[in-house]
């Protein structure tokens, strides 16, 4: 069951446990791109299309300078720390 959310406030506690004030760039974009279809987006309903989304929404921003470049990477980095975890842990086990 995929629940749903009704205001920024709400939508930041259910899915990051964060007020509003304290959240990321990378959350905001993961919020920002929900509404177009909840349903579809919502990471409690499909992670890799809220991810991709995510990554959309921050794409959008530095095309239209709402943020720096070493903002976008950040972020960019921030949604992809797991991955790149995972790619530091091949690399050490490979040694």
């Amino acid at each position: 069951m995929v629940v749903g959310y009704y205001g920024i406030y709400d939508a930041c506690v259910g899915y990051f446990d964060k007020e509003p004030k304290d959240m990321t760039l990378a959350e905001c974009a993961l919020l920002a791109g929900i509404p177009n279809a909840p349903s579809i987006y919502s990471p409690n309903s499909n992670k890799k299309l809220s991810l991709r989304r995510q990554e959309i929404v921050l794409e959008s921003m530095l095309k239209n300078g709402y943020i720096t470049s070493e903002e976008y990477d950040d972020a960019y980095n921030e949604i992809h720390k797991d991955d790149l975890k995972k790619e530091e842990n091949v690399k050490k086990d490979k040694k």
